[in-house]
């Protein structure tokens, strides 16, 4: 495509680029965690929960979503029997979100899955251009959203 036009200046910005491929890779996400009837930030949720009871807030935090969405996606989890809530017993007003031995093995089951789809995906670079890919992201990440950096629980 010329870049000439403005179709073509458009479609040879990274910005345009990294915009369509997110499309491609949260599609394959998707399609892949359909097996299990759930969404990428669902599993996201999940996989934080796997280090055992947390409250919906610090999952909202560690997670990067609002408490609002975070309300809503372990309502889901709860319905699909992948995850329970739970009073704390040291204090009443917080509710620990914990995984069901069920929800840990899908957990377990779709990063694995994930982690060959992903690996599917970046085929066409070489080991060294898929570290260097990872590298780079994770540089543009941290400068321009370091508040939803993935932390450690």
């Amino acid at each position: 495509m010329s870049t000439e036009t403005p179709a073509g200046q458009i479609a040879s910005t990274t910005g345009y680029l990294m915009l369509r491929l997110g499309d491609v890779v949260k599609g394959s996400i998707e399609r892949e965690l359909g097996a299990w009837d759930i969404s990428g930030r669902e599993l996201r949720v999940m996989a934080f929960a796997c280090a055992g009871p947390q409250s919906q807030r610090d999952l909202s935090e560690q997670s990067g979503l609002d408490r609002t969405t975070m309300v809503a996606v372990i309502d889901r989890l709860e319905k699909l029997g992948y995850a329970r809530r739970e009073r704390s017993e040291t204090d009443r007003r917080k509710q620990l979100v914990s995984l069901s031995s069920q929800g840990s093995e899908v957990v377990e089951k779709a990063l694995t899955r994930l982690s060959e789809a992903e690996a599917d995906f970046l085929d066409p670079l070489t080991t060294a251009q898929q570290r260097q890919l990872a590298a780079l992201l994770s540089t543009l990440y941290t400068a321009h959203d370091p508040a939803c950096m993935v932390t450690e629980p």
